[in-house]
């Protein structure tokens, strides 16, 4: 699954981007630095993973689940008219589960706001929600035009009208029904803004990076001397996962390789033995499960677990819940 960054020009977008996915695309101070999408993954350390190394399998190789990311050009005011690059490059996350929308609330010299925007931010929040809405709009129109007799275009198409999100769309197309999460680029210490949205984080990107770039000892050091930090990339990460839906399974291969997969809840373990490797689908028998909780409550002794009864045998309908520690029974195909 993934999720899209959008905002306007010059709020801190890529920059976050390559907070969270360690990468290194350009980011400068110019809009429309960013011209075609910048994709990566972001790796979600939990830390149950580092748990089960440290307590059961002190030699194994660790991989953590991850996210997908992708990163747009800015959209400025006035793009459904053309301005700037325009919205075409919206298309690039319209197949995206959720949207991050970063929004700047930090003062800066070196940073310059693009024109029309900087007016509040409750005012640079709306500019971008318009953009969105005019861009679903145009499509709503268009896929009501090809196709009269739908009565979801039609209704879509009405509710955009009004600036009313519609339900989603059989194709996933529509921007303004996915969930968002709104991200303040925001100076660490300052007052935060009261801001009447859900799902709203605060974060200083730029004072994220260079903990970042810190020694682990010194990056401690220094937070101790802080009176207050806002959110870390490891807490975004948290919350997009909680807005997909997410739950986290692991596997643990000869003692040698913690793995953890994320995967949309009510998803059955035939479906997570396919994201493992699809051998492991088609040859689906049975699955050995027990959960890390219960593991932890039992010292982490692998032994003591199964005298509990906690180790179960599930068939293919069984509904993957956060934490399994799952073995995949097949035959070879």
């Amino acid at each position: 699954m993934n999720c899209g960054i959008i905002g306007l020009p010059n709020v801190g977008k890529t920059a976050l981007f390559n907070l969270l996915t360690e990468n290194n695309a350009k980011s400068s101070n110019y809009p429309y630095c960013t011209v075609e999408p910048n994709v990566g993954v972001a790796h979600v350390r939990d830390p149950r993973i580092d748990t089960l190394k440290e307590k059961v399998y002190r030699q194994a190789v660790l991989t953590y689940p991850y996210i997908k990311f992708v990163d747009v050009a800015g959209l400025p005011p006035g793009a459904s008219r053309g301005e700037g690059l325009g919205n075409q490059f919206l298309s690039n996350i319209r197949d995206v589960y959720c949207i991050l929308h970063v929004v700047r609330d930090f003062k800066s010299e070196d940073v310059s706001i693009v024109e029309g925007a900087g007016a509040g931010i409750e005012s640079d929040i709306s500019l971008v929600e318009t953009e969105l809405f005019l861009s679903d709009l145009e499509i709503a129109q268009r896929r009501h035009k090809e196709n009269p007799m739908s009565e979801y275009w039609k209704k879509a198409a009405e509710l955009l009208s009004g600036n009313a999100p519609p339900p989603p769309d059989s194709d996933g197309i529509l921007l303004t029904p996915k969930e968002q999460i709104l991200l303040v680029n925001i100076t660490t210490g300052a007052d935060r803004p009261d801001i009447k949205r859900d799902n709203v984080i605060f974060m200083d990107v730029a004072f994220q990076t260079e903990l970042g770039q810190m020694a682990p000892e010194e990056r401690r050091s220094f937070l101790d001397e802080m009176p207050g930090w806002e959110s870390g990339s490891g807490d975004v990460l948290f919350r997009v996962k909680e807005l997909l839906g997410q739950v986290t399974f692991f596997t643990v291969v000869g003692g040698r390789e913690i793995k953890g997969y994320n995967v949309k809840k009510g998803t059955s373990v035939y479906e997570a033995a396919g994201k493992i490797h699809k051998d492991m689908q088609k040859g689906f028998v049975r699955a050995r499960v027990y959960g890390y909780r219960d593991l932890e409550v039992a010292g982490f002794d692998a032994e003591a677990l199964k005298k509990t009864g906690k180790v179960r045998t599930e068939g293919r309908e069984y509904e993957i819940r956060d934490g399994d520690i799952i073995e995949i029974l097949f035959s070879q195909p």
